[in-house]
C-alpha cells in the first residue's frame, strides 16, 4: 500500500471520470504483486503503478474503453502459453510472468477499498480488502471490506460472500495477502496493516538519513533523544513525531508495542546503558544497536539480571546487514535494509542464491475455500 497516499492525493486533485487499474493475480515472475495500484484520468496516468514501466502505457491508453460497460481483468501473458485465452495480451515482459490486472471505474463511497484501507490506516487498524476478479459476471469487481475491529462493508451475497468473508476472518489473524480459488470465484484477499511504527533513539546526523528512508518506504518514524524538543524538530523535519526524553523516561514517554522495529544509535555507552534493559525485556518486533559487537557484549555483561535467550534472539547487533558500508548514508541503507528482511521473514541474502521463488508465498486459506 506506499502508493496509497499518491493515488488518494491524485483522486482529491481530480473532478472527471477515473479509472483504477490493480495487480488481482500474478504467475511466475512479476515486478509488482497482487495489491499494486494505478490510477489514471482521462488525460493519462496520475499515480501508482502496476509494473516496471511494461504495462502501463498499453493500459491508460485503453483503460476508459475497457471500462465502459463495467470492470474488467485483462491478462498480461509473457510467457505464450495463454495465446488463446480471452483478454490474453502477449506482452515481452522483462519478468516472463502472467500478470492479471483489474480495471474499473474509480468512484467514491462505501465500498472504496483505498478509503477504506486509508481510514484503518489513520486508526491503527488491519484491514482486508476483498474482490472478486474473475467468476460470475455480475460479481466481478464486487466487495468485502473488513477491519479487525469488526467494521465491515460488502455488496456480495449467499454463499460466495460466506466463503470470502471466512477468507478475510483468516487474513486478519495470519496477515497474509493471497489471490486464487474462494466460494466458486477467483478473489484477491489482501492484508492493509498499519504503517510499520520504527523508533530511532539518537539524536545525531546519521539519524537523519535513517528517518529519510524509512519515510520513503512509508513507515512511521518517531525520534527520541535526550535533546530538546526545539532541536528535535529543527534537526529532523522528515520524522512523523519527535519525543525529548531521558532513557528512563523512554516507557513513560514512548509507544512500544509488538509491531514496534527500534533501533539503538546514541553513540553514547552511558545512555545505551539505560536504554537497553529497558528495551530488551519489552516484546518488539526488532531491537537492533549501533556499534561493534564487543561493545554490545560489554553492555549485555553488565545487565543485571542477565538477559534470558528470547530477549537475545531479537537483539540484531551491530545492526545492519553487511553491505561494506561507510558514512551515515550507506550506514542508514545497511539498517533500513535489514529491518526489511526482517519484516519479510528473510535473512537478506542475496537473490542469485535463493533457490526458491523470490515471491514465494502459501495461501492456505484460497486451498481450504475453493
Amino acid at each position: 500500500m506506499k502508493d496509497l497516499d499518491d493515488i488518494l492525493r491524485a483522486r482529491a486533485r481530480m473532478q472527471g471520470p477515473l479509472v483504477l487499474a490493480t495487480v488481482v493475480a500474478v504467475a511466475g515472475s512479476a515486478y509488482r504483486r497482487p495489491g499494486a495500484r494505478m490510477v489514471m484520468g482521462d488525460e493519462g496516468w496520475l499515480a501508482g503503478g502496476v509494473s516496471g514501466g511494461c504495462l502501463e502505457g498499453d493500459i491508460i491508453r485503453k483503460a476508459f474503453f475497457w471500462t465502459a460497460s463495467g470492470p474488467r481483468v485483462l491478462r498480461y501473458d509473457s510467457t505464450g502459453d495463454n495465446a488463446d485465452e480471452e483478454d490474453a495480451l502477449s506482452f515481452a515482459l522483462g519478468c516472463n510472468g502472467v500478470v492479471d490486472v483489474l480495471l474499473e471505474r474509480w468512484e467514491p463511497g462505501p465500498l472504496d477499498p483505498l478509503a477504506f484501507a486509508a481510514e484503518a490506516r489513520k486508526l491503527s487498524r488491519r484491514a482486508v480488502l476483498a474482490t472478486v476478479y474473475r467468476g460470475p459476471s455480475h460479481a466481478v469487481g464486487s466487495r468485502l471490506l473488513l477491519r479487525d475491529d469488526g467494521v465491515e462493508a460488502s455488496n456480495l451475497s449467499g454463499a460466495l460472500k460466506d466463503a470470502v468473508r471466512a477468507a478475510a476472518d483468516e487474513a486478519l489473524v495470519v496477515g497474509l495477502t493471497w489471490s486464487g480459488p474462494c466460494g466458486g470465484a477467483e478473489v484477491l484477499v489482501e492484508v492493509v496493516d498499519p504503517p510499520t511504527p520504527l523508533v530511532l533513539f539518537g539524536g545525531g546526523f546519521d539519524v537523519a538519513p535513517v528517518v529519510a528512508q524509512a519515510v520513503a518506504l512509508g513507515w512511521h518514524v518517531t525520534v527520541v533523544a535526550d535533546k530538546a524538543i526545539e532541536t528535535l524538530r529543527r534537526r529532523f523535519p522528515r520524522a512523523h513525531a519527535v519525543v525529548s526524553a531521558k532513557a528512563r523516561e523512554v516507557p513513560e514517554k514512548v509507544a512500544l508495542s509488538a509491531r514496534t522495529m527500534a533501533v539503538v544509535m546514541t553513540h553514547s555507552l552511558p545512555q545505551d546503558r539505560e536504554l537497553l534493559p529497558r528495551l530488551l525485556p519489552l516484546p518488539l518486533r526488532y531491537l537492533g544497536l549501533l556499534g561493534p559487537r564487543s561493545r554490545t557484549e560489554r553492555l549485555l555483561s553488565e545487565m543485571s539480571p542477565a538477559p534470558v535467550p528470547a530477549q537475545l534472539d531479537k537483539l540484531h547487533a551491530p545492526v545492519g546487514l553487511d553491505l561494506g558500508a561507510e558514512g551515515a548514508d550507506e550506514v542508514a541503507l545497511s539498517i533500513v535494509a535489514e529491518l526489511r528482511a526482517v519484516l519479510a521473514d528473510r535473512e537478506g541474502g542475496k537473490l542469485r542464491y535463493r533457490e526458491a521463488p523470490i515471491y514465494a508465498s502459501a495461501p492456505p486459506a484460497a486451498r481450504r475455500l475453493a
